[in-house]
């Protein structure tokens, strides 16, 4: 009776045991189909795209990490603006807009070095330090520097700073600064550099002939709600046409591949330069 009741009892077990390893095996099939299918979409997008004569560098493949960023407006600036010396200011919108009273004339050209005492300077420029130079957003008669965020750097028309440049010398600037920045949700991965540029690709954003001269990564805004301002990771991607040569600047959310508007500032939308 003892030997027939464990019988049972394995007969049960291996029974179990069988349909766990079955189930298994099933999962494991659909994840290598799903993967499969995946390469297979990615493959077949980057030959139509070869087809297209669109060009483009080595793309990473490797995902990165971001948040959901959220901020509310402040007059931070604008109290801050108070303390500037050398210089006439005036207040729109939420941004400053200066003159020097006299205008800054590099001597050796370089007007990121002659910028870099100001911007250590709180007499000089407002919350300088918090800014970074940014070639790629620039252009021989503006410097843009973009906002630097603990969280990584800010390509949004309300953080930054625009030099004029005429006759060679720095005449002036406007400036916007995003303040009490906080994260939403815990850090996040996000698509890859390839990614970004099928989905930009599969949204019929990249003409046939054009050229990916250049991405990066960096927040920008993605809607604003109840006073308050959300950012998300955002690749932007410079597109050149070959018939004109113009680079207009793409942007794709980092988090669901989904193409957005193109930014309603200039320097954001368009580049003129091509290094890093």
């Amino acid at each position: 009776m003892d030997f027939k009741r464990i019988e049972i009892i394995f007969l049960v077990v291996f029974t179990c045991l069988n349909i766990f390893l079955f189930n298994a095996y099933k999962q494991n099939q659909h994840v290598e189909t799903v993967k499969n299918e995946s390469v297979s979409q990615e493959t077949l997008i980057l030959r139509e795209m070869h087809e297209d004569q669109i060009s483009t560098p080595k793309l990473a493949t490797k995902a990165k990490m971001g948040y959901y960023l959220s901020s509310r407006p402040t007059n931070a600036l604008q109290a801050a603006s108070k303390h500037l010396q050398s210089q006439r200011t005036n207040f729109d919108d939420n941004r400053l807009y200066s003159s020097f009273n006299r205008p800054l004339n590099p001597k050796d050209g370089s007007y990121t070095a002659a910028l870099k005492p100001l911007l250590a300077d709180a007499h000089m420029i407002t919350f300088g330090k918090h800014y970074q130079y940014s070639k790629r957003f620039s252009s021989k008669d503006r410097l843009v520097y973009t906002q630097k965020l603990a969280e990584g750097a800010l390509y949004d028309e309300r953080g930054e700073i625009i030099f004029h440049i005429s006759n060679k010398q720095i005449v002036g600037y406007q400036q916007t600064y995003v303040d009490h920045v906080t994260t939403l949700r815990e850090k996040e991965p996000t698509i890859s550099e390839k990614q970004a540029v099928l989905a930009l690709y599969s949204n019929n954003a990249i003409a046939n002939g054009a050229t990916i001269k250049w991405t990066k990564l960096g927040y920008s805004r993605l809607l604003d709600a109840n006073n308050s301002s959300v950012y998300i990771p955002t690749w932007f991607i410079a597109v050149e046409n070959k018939n004109s040569g113009n680079i207009q600047i793409k942007r794709i959310n980092g988090f669901s591949s989904v193409l957005m508007k193109t930014s309603d500032d200039e320097n954001l939308a368009n580049a003129t330069s091509t290094s890093s």
